[in-house]
């Protein structure tokens, strides 16, 4: 049987329609495109804060650029400790190298794949300054535990919402917790203009502090006679461009979700027969996922993962890949962490160590997780198509 060709091509946004191009093509015709040229991004910022249910907004080029923007707001001392996670993209851990901060990898719920604020608690010393929570796939973090924990050790919790636009929690967006949240648009992101990022927060100084923090710490405000440079930063600015096509597609985010959520409602039930060979992401009570991708694991470890992968790209036409693209834990992939040396001695995070082991459950889970094409660009027809292929296929295995 010859079947149809399913790939993660699909991950990626609808393009503009003819409608969201008004804001772009009246910025090319301005000749007008950095960020203080056009009032583009401050009014893509003031929809973003909005959103996000926050006060202010504050874009840039990557989500990794915003906790950079974070992190040099919230001015820690060198040498200070940030808890986050060890399963999630790099730009989690490259700002806090940057800005001589100590990463302190905390295990994950191996449910959930998001922090588990068990080994979170036990990570905390008197130089942890803050924990990030990274909403993994969609999924909220257990934010009302770290609430706690950040009340009880006085510590700044960060959200990064960049998997999950849209997600709720209690009620809420994700993002509108943390004192200070971050995200990216990234092209496969639930919204993009292709590389970008937002940091949204209630507290004006800490927006200011980010606003010229990923500008060189350049003090735009003041008069030109006035300015300097504040403290030392990069260029990360966003521009009129990036706004043009960002802000329409901020209007269709919560249906384009919707979408997803139903074609989840599918996928659940579909996978049911194989229920005890195949989980599923937990999520948690009172929230709900926007479903960045749909991650799931199985129950017999990494050979009946790795079998499972074969047979569906090879027999079932079908792309499925690891459950994130590391195959091993955050600590294990950083050269600037496995070989601190190359980078000189001066930071003191040098002489830290990231053993195998550190964090057993995101190192099994990471042996045993997979991700099948998942996208609000599939008709639940074609869903229910890649479904009962990874069903046929786990059968055929077990």
């Amino acid at each position: 049987m010859k079947y149809k060709r399913y790939e993660f091509s699909l991950q990626y946004p609808k393009p503009l329609a003819k409608n969201e191009l008004k804001d772009l093509i009246n910025v090319a015709r301005s000749g007008l495109f950095s960020r203080y040229a056009s009032d583009y991004t401050k009014k893509l910022e003031i929809d973003l804060a909005r959103y996000y249910e926050k006060k202010h907004a504050v874009t840039c080029t990557s989500g990794t650029a915003a906790l950079h923007g974070c992190l040099t707001a919230l001015n820690f001392p060198v040498g200070s400790e940030i808890i986050t996670t060890s399963v999630s993209d790099i730009g989690v851990v490259l700002p806090i190298i940057y800005e001589n901060l100590m990463p302190v990898f905390a295990d994950i719920d191996p449910e959930t794949y998001n922090l588990d604020p068990v080994s979170v608690e036990s990570k905390i010393t008197p130089k942890t300054k803050a924990i990030i929570a990274v909403h993994l796939a969609g999924s909220p973090a257990d934010l009302t535990a770290f609430q706690k924990l950040c009340k009880k050790h006085n510590l700044v919790l960060l959200e990064d919402f960049s998997q999950a636009h849209g997600a709720i929690w209690h009620g809420k967006k994700v993002g509108s917790v943390g004192l200070m949240s971050y995200g990216s648009f990234q092209q496969s992101k639930q919204i993009t203009c292709g590389e970008g990022g937002v940091i949204v927060t209630n507290d004006p100084k800490l927006a200011y502090r980010a606003l010229i923090g990923v500008d060189k710490g350049w003090q735009r405000a003041k008069s030109l006679e006035e300015r300097f440079y504040e403290f030392l930063a990069p260029n990360l600015r966003f521009n009129a461009v990036q706004a043009a096509i960002l802000k329409p597609q901020l209007k269709r985010l919560d249906a384009l979700i919707e979408k997803k959520r139903k074609l989840a409602r599918l996928v659940y039930k579909a996978m049911k027969p194989i229920s005890m060979y195949v989980k599923t992401q937990k999520i948690l009570d009172n929230c709900t996922s926007s479903y960045y991708s749909f991650p799931m694991y199985v129950t017999g470890g990494e050979k009946m993962r790795d079998r499972l992968l074969k047979l569906l790209n090879d027999k079932y036409n079908l792309r499925a890949a690891y459950g994130y693209a590391n195959p091993v834990p955050l600590y294990q992939c950083v050269t600037a962490l496995m070989d601190p040396v190359k980078y000189g001695t001066g930071f003191k995070y040098s002489n830290r160590k990231y053993p195998k082991g550190l964090c057993p459950n995101a190192e099994a889970l990471l042996k045993k997780s997979f991700l099948i094409p998942f996208n609000e660009n599939y008709t639940e027809k074609e869903m229910k198509d890649i479904v009962d292929r990874v069903v046929t296929a786990v059968r055929e295995i077990t």
